[in-house]
């Protein structure tokens, strides 16, 4: 036998072969991969199954031997003898968990592209394997310097320098929902290590914030015992699965998106592959709710229809970003339920496999499909995927009726006559620990056990009933929590802001108070409003997509020896779902004290010229351009 392994290891060392994966070369079992050919076109022996004599055991051993090999090569810079034959179409060309990342990496740089820092952090020092690092940072109360600090997302975990000296968690939250029992878990978390509160965030999650440098890892952990894990919460993942907040409550679903959501959310977190992407990715289901997840703005929205058999669907949009003026792009795919997780996995593998990673802002699926068309990318998904799905022309799908702008807050009766959901609101995301071990113990006790986050920024609670409804009121008011609040405050959504973000340009959620105390005091509007102030281009709070929008930004001083001054740029006329479309720019930079009043004057005209009360500000903005408000502006 060795004898027969030294013939035939000399044979394929003499045939000169590039690459050979340890499966062809010494098993022959690997089917799913091409057989490696020699390069100088040699007949030898691989033209039939390796060793087919051996048992199980036996080859076992020789992929241990051979991985050995390998990685002692590797390790005097040489280069490795057992790999797949790499191709243009990403055939794998390791023998690796993080394969997919690292042929994407090897093919970029063979072509003369230059990979971005974080790319190389990735392939140097894999992120998920940094507990350790995490674990004794902690114990010297020490911060991540340079890459680390972006393998540390990786985990849930920002370094909020230099505006903080203390780390944020993003925790991960399926369709939104934490039961009572993790809420008030969280709030406990938030008091004993971090700054005792916790944000609700535009994807239907929590962050918390204000975390000491020797609290990391038992933040992870004491949120582990909760059964919430924070991998892959940041960095180059699929964020927080969002789907419909009233799912299995909601009177007009078509579909409970939860458990399309968990499943979804427990294939990214134990699928390692998954977490080599060339930037952050987002996945939505849509099931037709009076409340929604906003699922056009995501890179994979699953949005349920009614197919012509009656029979409940999904179709597929891609490629939705709008903070670079894209919404989700409907393909002609309608899935089963049990096919969305599949698609999902498939399409996540197709971008990994082509997208940029040279650049981190071309490196969003969008740009994939620009440069190669939605047919073709969709194409090399089906050539992923071990079944074909239907596909079906837009008249063909019954959709769901509109939601409503405002189910997400007050008190509102369910379906069965017999329990409400009151949607509460959160001052532009912001829960002290009180309120959300509070709302945990409500969830509870009163309602159906779960506390239901929005991407607007607020909570709620279903399956109250109604003989209980009063005594939940006065106990959300002993937590000094609101339900019954403006249009202007149920309506805005403000991201972190520059006290805990160092991209940001403004005090967002400070400014937003401000707004709408001044909206408050100065007028009243009798239809929903939505208006979003982001810190920044990252535009986390999707300013080009609200009635009006808000981007900060510098402004400069009328005294150049001054430090420059907050202000904002405003965008009016954006939407989404049927109401589809982006803000325009009409004015900016502003100082906040300027930008303020005049967003009153902007919704005087748009009072004062709609054609009457069912005009929605879109609507009216649609109908008569943006030309309306020069006057308000000027």
């Amino acid at each position: 036998m060795v004898q027969q392994l030294h013939q035939r290891w000399s044979e394929w060392r003499a045939a000169d072969f590039s690459t050979a994966t340890i499966s062809d070369v010494l098993v022959g079992t690997n089917h799913a991969l091409p057989r490696a050919r020699p390069r100088n076109g040699a007949s030898t022996m691989s033209d039939q199954p390796l060793f087919s004599q051996l048992t199980d055991e036996q080859r076992e051993y020789l992929k241990g031997f051979a991985s050995g090999v390998d990685a002692r090569r590797e390790k005097a810079g040489l280069a490795k003898l057992f790999e797949p034959n790499g191709d243009a179409a990403g055939t794998r060309v390791h023998n690796h968990p993080d394969a997919l990342q690292l042929d994407a990496q090897e093919r970029a740089e063979a072509a003369g592209e230059k990979l971005v820092p974080e790319e190389i952090a990735k392939r140097d020092a894999p992120p998920l394997d940094m507990w350790p690092t995490i674990r004794a940072n902690a114990a010297e109360g020490t911060v991540p310097k340079g890459t680390e600090v972006f393998r540390y997302k990786y985990h849930g975990l920002f370094y909020t320098a230099p505006n903080q000296d203390a780390f944020m968690c993003r925790l991960r939250a399926p369709n939104g929902h934490f039961t009572g029992r993790q809420a008030m878990g969280i709030a406990d978390v938030a008091d004993e290590h971090a700054g005792g509160y916790a944000h609700v965030t535009t994807r239907a999650n929590l962050q918390i914030r204000e975390i000491g440098p020797h609290s990391t890892d038992q933040v992870l952990l004491r949120l582990q015992e909760l059964g919430i894990i924070t991998r892959g919460a940041g960095a180059d993942n699929v964020r927080n699965i969002t789907g419909d907040p009233l799912a299995g409550i909601d009177p007009q679903a078509y579909f409970d998106t939860r458990p399309l959501c968990r499943e979804m959310h427990y294939h990214l977190i134990n699928t390692r592959a998954l977490y080599g992407l060339p930037r952050k990715f987002n996945i939505a289901f849509n099931g037709g709710g009076l409340v929604r997840g906003v699922s056009d703005t995501n890179d994979i929205d699953f949005s349920a229809v009614i197919k012509p058999d009656g029979d409940v669907g999904f179709q597929v949009g891609i490629g939705g970003i709008p903070g670079h003026d894209a919404f989700a792009r409907a393909t002609s795919w309608v899935l089963t339920p049990e096919q969305c997780v599949p698609v999902a996995d498939a399409i996540l593998r197709a971008y990994a496999d082509r997208g940029c990673r040279s650049d981190r802002k071309k490196a969003r699926m969008k740009y994939v499909l620009d440069e190669m068309g939605d047919d073709a990318f969709m194409d090399a998904v089906l050539g992923l995927l071990a079944f074909q799905p239907d596909q079906f022309e837009p008249d063909d799908l019954r959709i769901p009726p509109h939601p409503s702008p405002d189910a997400h807050v007050g008190v509102h009766a369910q379906d069965d006559g017999a329990h409400h959901w009151i949607g509460v609101w959160t001052p532009f995301g912001y829960c002290s620990s009180d309120q959300l071990r509070g709302l945990g113990r409500i969830a509870d006790a009163e309602g159906d056990g779960l506390v239901r986050l929005t991407v607007w920024q607020n909570a709620m609670i279903g399956g109250i009933p109604t003989e209980r409804l009063e005594a939940v009121k006065a106990a959300l008011a002993g937590l000094g929590l609101e339900y019954d609040v403006s249009t202007f405050r149920a309506g805005m959504v403000a991201c972190t802001g520059n006290v805990g973000c160092k991209f940001s340009n403004t005090n967002t959620k400070r400014d937003a108070g401000a707004l709408a105390d001044y909206l408050e005091k100065h007028l009243k509007l009798d239809y929903p409003l939505n208006i979003h102030v982001t810190g920044c281009p990252n535009s986390c709070a999707q300013h080009k997509v609200a009635d009006i929008g808000l981007l900060g930004t510098k402004v400069e001083p009328e005294d150049e020896d001054d430090e420059p001054l907050e202000g904002y740029h405003l965008y009016v006329g954006g939407g989404v779902g049927e109401k589809r479309g982006l803000g325009e720019k009409i004015t900016g930079p502003l100082t906040t004290d300027s930008v303020i009043p005049l967003i009153a004057d902007v919704l005087n005209v748009y009072h004062d010229s709609r054609l009457g009360p069912h005009e929605s500000f879109r609507d009216f903005v649609g109908r008569s351009g943006t030309a309306v408000f020069a006057a308000a502006v000027k």
